[in-house]
């Protein structure tokens, strides 16, 4: 085969096609394509890079066929390429584009009789991701040419500035250094390793991820792709290599910053508002490749962090099971209404109570759904005593002592009917446990009465012959077949007092709450706290561990009220009111000891107190 002369020089940094064309103007000073038919080279099977064209063009321009195959965008199917072992997509590619750095071309034309000659094109500027001329720090120019011919891209007849119009464009490129992303992508074409995450990436995975992740950090979630300019790409860029360069953490960590912007803006969530063109693009019906493992990461952080239904699909793979809840979406679970179940939450600790807090607020669904589950069996406080078959204040003492927990309980005021209710299931299982022990009776035996003229006999509370018995501390327990609740329990007055003396040791918790004059949940805070101000108690262990509960040493009581008040106590004592105490407190810099955010009630330390008068 014959071999063109006088030989030609091709750069290492120059494609295929740039070298032809440079042939052609040297050897018969004619444009590319008359000169690629004259050596049986097809133009079009050249620009894709076809293997058999390309080592024609090396074997008759003498050079090394593996010099120009290295630059050789191969198309391995519509809109797909690959350039040295790597995959990349049409979008990865300038063309159709003209791009060139202005200050490059001026430097090939120096001394140049014929600029087709000495002008080449850089596989770089070919490759979308590099925006920016490593040598001499300006952002590249991109120019859409019109014809058949563009994709051949020559740069004499694409470019026709030469002398002062190439250095006017230079005046008009941004000065900059390359972008990282930009040096990673031309380091991992020569084979140098990169970023762990990014080179297990298909290399046009890492570009793609690079560049979508980071127009959402730099632009936010309503960016559009087709809207950005080269520069805001560049920028993209530029911010998202250094997200995806720290692998998984780095975007995990992008995301979430994203999607606490867009909760700040109060509206509605949803994954398009939140993340803009990277869920877009992940999300896209007619994707055509696999985006890589952003997929999994963007749909794990989805899965961890919004409320998807069991068995809702997110990227090509379903939710087992649902892992979190909003009030809105458990709300519609339920059947209960926004506001009840946003109040049942938030007095159960799972949402803050701030009434501004979003009906989009996330909390564990099991969590929620155990709040809420409850709730349409609920028994009101008002008609407790008709469920437990007992008068209304023995129904107050079951609840003082925690034998029965409303729906929402603890020390913090809650708005909401279920601060007065109680679960059906809770009523019904102290029945049972308080009936279990008693021998089922037609009529009622001799020397045997109800609960509550037992405590008028014995001289003690019914709440306390109840611990008696589901403490396994009496023997003798009968039930009245036909009667409901506790009202169906007969003791024995005689075993009652003894057990009481027994067992019962100093005051009930009904009682010490009401000297103290503190609501049941401030009470039973103070007793739970492990630090100062705390009221002390004694557990009563049932037999068999069936049933605790406690007691207070009247000793103790008289020494907390002596150590710590409130300010209701202390307006009693002094004939004042509460409102003028509290004025008078903060007015003298004295603060509580333990606060009512804490245990429902302020409290303060009787040794810090100013006088008080009522003059």
């Amino acid at each position: 085969m014959p071999v063109l002369f006088p030989h030609l020089q091709c750069h290492a940094d120059e494609t295929p096609l740039s070298f032809s064309a440079r042939l052609a103007a040297f050897h018969i000073d004619k444009p590319l394509v008359p000169f690629l038919h004259d050596i049986g080279v097809q133009p079009d099977a050249l620009a894709l890079g076809n293997t058999d064209a390309v080592n024609r063009l090396a074997a008759i321009a003498g050079v090394d066929p593996a010099v120009l195959s290295r630059n050789a965008m191969r198309s391995t199917a519509k809109d797909d390429y690959v350039l040295r072992g790597h995959e990349l997509s049409a979008e990865m590619l300038s063309r159709p584009d003209t791009t060139f750095c202005p200050a490059c071309l001026l430097e090939d034309d120096a001394d140049a009789t014929d600029v087709a000659v000495f002008r080449r094109q850089r596989l770089a500027w070919t490759l979308r991701p590099v925006r920016t001329c490593a040598r001499h720090g300006l952002s590249l120019v991109r120019r859409r040419v019109k014809g058949h011919d563009r994709k051949y891209f020559e740069l004499a007849r694409h470019v026709p500035e030469r002398g002062d119009d190439l250095r006017h464009l230079i005046d008009g490129c941004t000065q900059r250094s390359p972008s990282r992303l930009q040096g990673y992508v031309l380091s991992r074409l020569d084979g140098v390793a990169g970023p762990a995450w990014l080179d297990s990436q298909a290399l046009k995975q890492a570009i793609k991820t690079s560049e979508f992740v980071g127009a959402l950090v730099a632009f936010g979630p309503s960016a559009k792709a087709s809207e950005l300019s080269q520069d805001q790409w560049d920028e993209a860029g530029r911010i998202g290599f250094e997200v995806t360069s720290e692998g998984e953490a780095g975007i995990q960590r992008a995301l979430h910053e994203a999607q606490n912007a867009f909760k700040r803006t109060g509206a509605v969530p949803g994954r398009r508002k939140m993340y803009g063109m990277l869920w877009e693009w992940l999300s896209a019906t007619k994707l055509r490749k696999a985006p890589g493992d952003i997929a999994r990461i963007m749909r794990e952080h989805i899965f961890e962090t919004m409320a998807i239904g069991s068995g809702e699909v997110i990227l090509g793979e379903a939710l087992p099971e649902r892992r979190l809840h909003s009030v809105q979406s458990l709300a519609r679970e339920s059947g209960l209404h926004p506001m009840t179940l946003r109040n049942i939450l938030a007095a159960g600790g799972l949402i803050p109570a701030e009434p501004e807090i979003s009906a989009y607020h996330l909390f564990d669904a099991e969590a929620g759904r155990n709040l809420a589950a409850p709730v349409p069996r609920a028994i009101t406080v008002s008609t407790l005593d008709e469920a437990l078959g007992c008068t209304r204040p023995v129904a107050d003492q079951l609840l003082n002592e925690r034998l029965l927990l409303p729906l929402a309980d603890g020390p913090k005021d809650s708005a909401g009917r279920m601060w007065k209710s109680v679960g059906e299931d809770a009523v019904a299982k102290l029945i049972a446990d308080l009936h279990a022990p008693a021998r089922p009776v037609a009529t009622v035996p001799s020397g045997m009465v109800t609960i509550s003229k037992a405590a008028e006999k014995s001289r003690a509370l019914c709440i306390e012959i109840i611990h008696l018995i589901l403490g396994g501390f009496l023997e003798n327990i009968a039930r009245l077949q036909g009667v409901h609740g506790i009202a169906a329990v007969l003791v024995d007055p005689a075993e009652v007092r003894a057990a009481v003396a027994a067992h019962m040791p100093g005051l009930s918790a009904n009682t010490v709450f009401g000297k103290l004059r503190i609501p049941k949940a401030t009470g039973w805070a103070l007793v739970d706290r492990q630090v100062a101000p705390r009221l002390p108690s004694t557990v009563i262990e049932g037999r068999g561990g069936r049933h605790r509960f406690h007691r207070f040493d009247a000793r103790e009581v008289v020494s907390f009220m002596s150590e710590f008040t409130t300010a209701v106590r202390i307006a009693n004592e002094h004939d004042l009111e509460r409102e003028d105490v509290i004025s008078r407190l903060k007015s003298r810099g004295v603060r509580p000891v333990v606060s009512q955010s804490e245990v429902g009630v302020d409290f303060y330390k009787v040794a810090r107190l100013p006088e008080f008068s009522t003059a």
